[in-house]
């Protein structure tokens, strides 16, 4: 009998000690510091935007540019993003700010998935390249008239020194 017991008292023991144990996995390691993706995407990039109208694919294409700013009272990781082209962009503005993240493989990942409190008035995504160059995209419905006309707008441009 107190074989048994010292064996329950032991089984007891060992899984209390493992449930002691248990709150060391609870906390997140830290991932490093502040890349400060928005200063490195600094800069203004030339190239082409591009639209197409989704119902009929026809595209049109015209010279533009996106600039990428920093300000600091935006905090970490947020960039100021400004658009220009000869092409109606169909943007309630040419400038907004933008989430921007570096990536593990060097490229700068931006994005803004907010619409309401946008002033482009849509959702997009874009990247840089660790070569410099930039990409965006993004679908818009555009109001002419009574008729809506949904098209999808890209950029691919590079930076310039």
């Amino acid at each position: 009998m107190k074989k048994v017991l010292n064996t329950i008292f032991l089984c007891l023991t060992l899984v209390m000690g493992l449930v002691a144990c248990d709150d060391k996995h609870d906390k997140i390691p830290p991932t490093g510091g502040l890349d400060n993706a928005e200063k490195l995407v600094v800069g203004t990039y030339t190239g082409t935007w591009s639209r197409t109208n989704l119902s009929t694919m026809a595209e049109e294409s015209k010279p533009g540019s996106i600039t990428f700013s920093v300000d600091e009272s935006l905090g970490n990781n947020v960039t100021v993003l400004t658009v220009e082209s000869e092409l109606d962009l169909g943007l309630n503005a040419p400038t907004c700010a933008a989430n921007i993240s570096r990536l593990s493989s060097g490229v700068l990942s931006y994005w803004n998935v907010t619409t309401s409190s946008n002033p482009f008035g849509t959702s997009f995504t874009g990247k840089v390249s660790p070569e410099g160059v930039a990409t965006m995209q993004y679908n818009k419905v555009v109001r002419s008239g009574r008729k809506e006309v949904e098209f999808s707008y890209t950029f691919s441009g590079n930076k310039q020194q």
